[in-house]
């Protein structure tokens, strides 16, 4: 199985792919990656802003799928891209990062998986991927 594979076989146990698509939310998810990626913002301060954000940004939703999957799709290509500046490798990155979400216990919540806070995770190693 590749990476895309398993992180939708993740999906699917876990009940997400069972939920509709909405693009607020799924919008949402990614701005909430991105803040916290600039150091800033906690999960749940990052999760609150993000939402605000993305109502905002997702004012109409669009209702050309392919005109979304396309954007999400750039959104990988940039993400990997951005992975590779910093040194890593991106394949090993997202088997690591894999690890540990598939680790991860909990529930969904209104759409998103909720992790358990006590629950005993694999941190993925990322030095390990490191190519510089």
């Amino acid at each position: 199985m590749d990476i895309f594979q398993k992180i939708v076989a993740w999906n699917k146990e876990r009940g997400i792919l069972d939920t509709d698509f909405d693009h607020v939310k799924e919008v949402s998810f990614i701005v909430e990656e991105l803040l916290e990626s600039t150091g800033k913002y906690d999960s749940i301060t990052a999760r609150d802003r993000a939402a605000t954000y993305a109502k905002e940004i997702v004012e109409t939703p669009c209702l050309d799928k392919e005109v979304i999957v396309d954007a999400f799709a750039d959104i990988i290509v940039f993400a990997t891209g951005a992975i590779a500046k910093n040194g890593y490798d991106p394949s090993k990155v997202m088997e690591e990062v894999h690890k540990e979400i598939n680790s991860r216990t909990g529930t969904l919540v209104d759409g998103k998986f909720v992790k358990d806070k006590d629950a005993k995770i694999y941190k993925a190693d990322l030095k390990a991927c490191c190519t510089k």
